[in-house]
């Protein structure tokens, strides 16, 4: 009977998924290759204006002439859904984070409210712009709903 219960924990533990490990925009942006239309969570500075919404850094250490960006794209069909079980890697959350915080920081506004940027990780599949949008950000991140998006204290 104890081997028995031993051998189902050991199958429920190798069968359990790990934690996602986030990447940065940056991250992103300089394999852009390896993440195209792939699921990742990507963790930035989450901006939300008038013209859309979309997750940065101030600068990442190549010399691209597209801003550091990835294009928040909202789909609820066609978006990833997230593991099961989805749980992020909080150690290495907390190290990037802390990172991006060196070289980006949250606009302040005089009026409207401070939840226009906010520090978030947003789970999508990563997609490559075309056109004009491309002279905006490089990549989409195509998500599944707000449900996707998670808000982290500063």
């Amino acid at each position: 009977m104890l081997r028995l219960a031993f051998a189902l924990v050991a199958a429920s533990a190798t069968c359990a998924e790990s934690p996602v490990m986030p990447f940065t925009v940056c991250e992103i942006l300089r394999d852009k290759a390896m993440y195209e239309g792939k699921p990742v969570a990507a963790l930035g500075r989450y901006s939300f204006r008038q013209d859309g919404r979309w997750l940065g850094e101030q600068g990442c250490q190549d010399n691209s002439t597209v801003p550091p960006a990835i294009w928040l794209t909202e789909d609820g069909n066609e978006g990833p859904r997230p593991p099961e079980n989805f749980e992020l890697d909080g150690i290495a959350l907390s190290h990037k984070l802390a990172d991006v915080r060196k070289r980006t920081s949250l606009a302040k506004f005089r009026f409207g409210s401070p939840d226009y940027d906010r520090w978030a990780v947003v789970y999508g599949r990563v997609v490559s712009r075309q056109g004009e949008g491309a002279k905006r950000a490089a990549l989409d991140l195509v998500f599944r709903g707000d449900g996707v998006i998670i808000f982290l204290n500063q």
